[in-house]
């Protein structure tokens, strides 16, 4: 399946189904959701886990929208958090009973208690899944062309890069965290 059929068969269990919001429902969900009278968790129809809407021109997370709508922009420095299922949010309530306001430390210390954030901002060396070297080879890469005697060429050759991936290997621009 493409993408747009594998994600309509996870969100609707049909991969040839193609439901739409009719036009205006999407902020009467959202303010909905901004006045709640309820403790309950507050799911928006159609989509899954945390998700991100179009809002005043600019796509954000629902759970800000909610939070926009009934007190105001808090601004960029501030993250909207979630009090529910264990500070993550991940299943995308957006009641605003359960929100409230942090700054960014707060919310990466929520990210990693919830299992969202794994203490690095990102993918590198060999946990990218589409990396060609390994750790082994950027060091062996690296040495022999300390040692001389060798082109870039040949050795992108041997190892089955191209010509400037191994120069950005060599010049400490790729792997650079790796000695």
């Amino acid at each position: 399946m493409c993408h747009m059929h594998h994600r309509r068969q996870r969100l609707y269990g049909d991969p040839l189904s193609t439901k739409t919001r009719p036009k205006g429902t999407l902020v009467s969900d959202l303010r909905r959701a901004a006045y709640a009278d309820t403790d309950q968790c507050v799911y928006l129809a159609g989509y899954a886990n945390r998700p991100s809407v179009p809002f005043q021109g600019v796509t954000m997370f629902a759970s800000r929208a909610v939070w926009i709508l009934r007190h105001g922009d808090p601004g960029p420095a501030a993250s909207v958090l979630h009090r529910c299922n264990g500070g993550s949010g991940a299943h995308g309530c957006i009641n605003v009973r359960h929100l409230y306001l942090g700054d960014r430390a707060q919310n990466a210390a929520d990210a990693v208690a919830a299992g969202r954030f794994t203490g690095r901002p990102y993918r590198r060396g060999e946990d990218v899944p589409t990396r060609v070297l390994t750790e082994c080879e950027v060091r062996e890469i690296r040495r022999r062309w300390a040692s001389g005697g060798v082109t870039q060429k040949a050795l992108a050759a041997e190892f089955g890069v191209s010509r400037a991936t191994l120069s950005l290997v060599v010049n400490g621009k790729r792997w650079a965290w790796l000695t």
